[in-house]
């Protein structure tokens, strides 16, 4: 596969652990992003290459930055490392994501070819931000918060106690709780 179906397989998994609260999703979405990672990053460029190393070698490297009718895939990529960071508190994936802004932020010249990379840049302005439901009712209260559009919140939860490090040590038994965070501070 090429990057593009990574990446958006990736925000597909995310997306649906933010339904079900399945933490198979994310361990399925890290799972490809580390292989993602391993045979497609370029760490010199800061983005990922539109082929696979596994793959025929092409006369020159592609990175799709550009965003088009369907975002480029190195956006979604930076969108999914984002969201990553927080759920699995991992550093790396946060640096790469920075890195990633920081290389393409000054180089747009025509924002609509960017609007996706625009949304993850959002990411970091103060209004984003996460909510984390633990309790017996956690998937009957994310199932109201689900229908509205709320773009600014990464949202997680647990019906019981959780290893997921972003949930780690939240879950009371008897009780349903909310905690709205700001870059990891709740």
């Amino acid at each position: 596969g090429f990057l593009e179906d990574y990446a958006l397989v990736i925000e597909s998994f995310i997306a649906l652990y933010e339904v079900t609260f399945d933490t198979t999703w994310l361990q399925n979405a890290k799972q490809l992003t580390d292989y993602c990672f391993e045979h497609f990053y370029d760490p010199k460029n800061h983005f990922f290459a539109f082929t696979s190393t596994l793959d025929a070698a092409l006369i020159t490297q592609h990175y799709e930055t550009e965003d088009n009718v369907i975002s480029a895939s190195n956006s979604v990529m930076a969108n999914n490392l984002y969201k990553l960071s927080i759920y699995y508190n991992h550093s790396y994936y946060e640096t790469v994501c920075l890195k990633m802004l920081q290389t393409i932020i000054p180089a747009i010249d025509y924002p609509s070819a960017f609007a996706n990379w625009l949304n993850v840049f959002l990411n970091y302005a103060s209004q984003n931000k996460e909510l984390a439901i633990c309790g017996t009712d956690a998937k009957k209260y994310s199932s109201k918060i689900n229908e509205h559009y709320l773009p600014n919140i990464i949202l997680a939860g647990a019906e019981k106690k959780s290893e997921l490090p972003f949930l780690k040590d939240r879950f009371i038994e008897g009780q349903t709780l909310f905690y709205v965070c700001e870059n990891k501070s709740c």
